[in-house]
């Protein structure tokens, strides 16, 4: 007897899009296999769910967020980050600069990042 795979929901994209744990983790987790948390991240899978989020992989995200960050809003080139927080004390803009995708108080800094 073959074992059922378990099934996404859409609110478990989102969760996974904005989740800080690895692959590894998620996988487990969700009961998935790894390459179908990394087709997410990445974007090649659940397209359609929540396109708002950054499909970008974690394992890059850090040499590939200057130049994704300087297209996307995102909290560091926002008229109201100093340079190292969000003058609103927004906590989400420090861990996580594509708060500012969903953020109602978002103004564009053409001088930043």
């Amino acid at each position: 007897m073959a074992a059922s795979k378990k099934v996404l929901t859409e609110s478990n994209v989102v969760e996974i899009l904005q989740s800080t744990e690895n692959n590894t983790q998620l996988a487990i987790r969700f009961g998935v296999s790894r390459q179908a948390i990394s087709q997410i991240r990445n974007g090649t899978n659940w397209t359609k769910v929540a396109p708002e989020l950054p499909r970008i992989p974690v394992r890059v995200k850090e040499s590939v967020r200057k130049d994704y960050l300087a297209r996307r809003p995102n909290c560091h080139n926002c008229h109201e980050w100093n340079g190292h927080e969000c003058s609103y004390g927004f906590p989400e803009a420090i861990d996580e600069p594509f708060f500012a995708i969903g953020c109602d108080l978002y103004r564009r800094n053409p001088g930043g990042a």
